[in-house]
């Protein structure tokens, strides 16, 4: 029986291989004690002082603060989940472009210094695609540092074709904020703050998160070409209101909410210093047609493939995870926008319907990766053989 980890930006989840939900949920980041150990504790954090939030993992999905995240480990496996670290294997979900440097820092971390006895590191989009019975898919991933678009073929990711953007969860919720300042806060709420970095991560947490969860929509094509009867139809001047901290109710229609979500899609929308180029079906249909030229250029020799299989294989296996993709309408969006870009496919989505599910799919795809028949098939390394080969290339 493994531990696998996974270190999402917002939220790391921990658990059990043989176990179906993980036993942990916890911050991603983490605040300092006066005797200065550190807190973990999301539910302790928010009930705690204010005090500076410190993250561990940078907006690239890879970790820069390795001590804490050293600290993080030994608190998730010895102290939560009662197991010792140098008697249980452990797995890990990456990014799929880490660095040879990142990969040795993890080996370091967990073979060198915490003593595990074996360790595995899976590639999240692989690990997704692979726990959801699909060993081609289009991954995409939209977490709340970054939106990850990832193909991959037949067991292998591409990474010259994956594409990553900015604009995700954390850009949702400084839309949401920016959107309710002026409805909502109290002037001297917004000047009060004595340790900014904490009441963004409060906020995030709190009432933010139930606004996204509640409140936000996507529309099902591009709010600037809808015509006042095409929004009638849809509802989108339908008044909704949303309870403020319990104490102050806001009032938005239903196109006001589409307007926020709008800038992930269209980000000129919230700035016109971003650019559309960026926006979320532009990259998956950028990483559709990259995958179709690297994987063709490559077999063209051996006529294996063709672009438009790829296109086909992708395009009929496209897996829509992370927790910022649970707002309502986003699926339909994506296709609607890809189905005009590639209009002689066939297109087939997948989300997973249940929001907790679709919440921890990455943690589960850690978990089928851990329990494959054969370990052969996963990429573990010993102890042993990390001590052996400290100054092996491969390491």
């Amino acid at each position: 029986m493994s531990i696998v980890i996974h270190n999402g930006t917002h939220t790391t989840i921990a658990g059990f291989s043989q176990v179906d939900m993980p036993q942990l949920l916890c911050s991603s980041s983490y605040t300092k004690r006066p005797d200065g150990s550190l807190d973990f504790d999301t539910d302790e954090i928010l009930n705690g002082p204010e005090t500076p939030i410190f993250t561990i993992m940078s907006t690239d999905g890879t970790p820069y603060d390795w001590e804490a995240l050293e600290k993080q480990w030994k608190w998730i496996v010895e102290t939560k989940l009662g197991a010792k670290l140098e008697e249980t294997p452990l797995v890990v979900t990456v990014a799929p472009d880490i660095t040879k440097e990142t990969k040795n820092q993890y080996l370091e971390l967990a073979l060198g210094r915490l003593k595990v006895p074996v360790f595995q590191m899976v590639l999240e989009p692989l690990a997704v695609s692979l726990s959801l019975g699909r060993n081609t898919a289009l991954v995409v991933d939209i977490g709340a540092a970054k939106t990850t678009v990832t193909p991959v073929i037949e067991g292998t990711i591409l990474s010259s074709a994956a594409i990553r953007s900015r604009f995700a969860g954390d850009f949702l919720d400084f839309q949401v904020y920016e959107t309710l300042k002026k409805r909502a806060f109290p002037e001297e709420e917004e000047s009060s703050s004595a340790c900014p970095s904490f009441t963004a991560w409060h906020n995030s947490h709190t009432w933010i998160q139930e606004f996204k969860a509640y409140m936000l929509q996507a529309s099902p094509s591009k709010l600037q070409e809808m015509d006042s009867a095409t929004a009638d139809i849809l509802g989108l001047n339908v008044v909704k209101n949303f309870l403020y901290k319990k104490h102050k109710t806001v009032t938005l229609t239903q196109k006001d909410c589409c307007s926020i979500t709008e800038g992930i899609f269209q980000p000129s929308t919230a700035s016109s210093q971003f650019s559309n180029e960026e926006g979320l079906s532009n990259i998956v249909a950028k990483a559709v047609k990259k995958a179709g030229a690297s994987t063709a250029q490559s077999a063209s020799a051996a006529n294996v493939t063709s672009a438009e299989q790829i296109h086909t294989a992708l395009l009929t296996n496209i897996i829509i995870t992370g927790s910022s993709s649970l707002i309502a309408g986003l699926e339909q969006r994506v296709v609607n926008d890809l189905s005009y870009q590639f209009p002689q496919y066939k297109l087939s989505s997948f989300a997973n319907p249940l929001v907790l599910d679709r919440k921890l799919q990455s943690w589960h795809g850690g978990v089928t990766m851990a329990n494959l028949p054969s370990w052969d098939l996963g990429d573990w390394v010993s102890r042993k053989d990390f001590q052996s080969s400290a100054d092996d290339e491969q390491y």
